[in-house]
């Protein structure tokens, strides 16, 4: 019975990394749209779309990790 509550763990904490990094495709979806985005226009736009979106997505696994913790 503890081995099966384990690979449930494991498995929650997958689930939470996986949608983790489907923010990183939502991201790269968007840039990749043949669209005018005003965005495009500055040069150092990239850069602050994937440090937000890292830290973002950094900061909601470690809340999935301590709602799992503390649940």
């Amino acid at each position: 019975d503890n081995v099966r509550n384990q690979l449930i763990q494991i498995e929650l904490l997958i689930t939470a990394g996986t949608f983790v990094i489907a923010i990183f495709g939502v991201v790269t979806g968007i840039f990749g749209m043949n669209i005018p985005i005003d965005l495009f226009n500055y040069s150092s736009a990239f850069n602050w779309v994937l440090i937000i979106s890292t830290v973002v997505g950094g900061l909601m696994f470690l809340s999935f990790l301590w709602y799992f913790k503390h649940k």
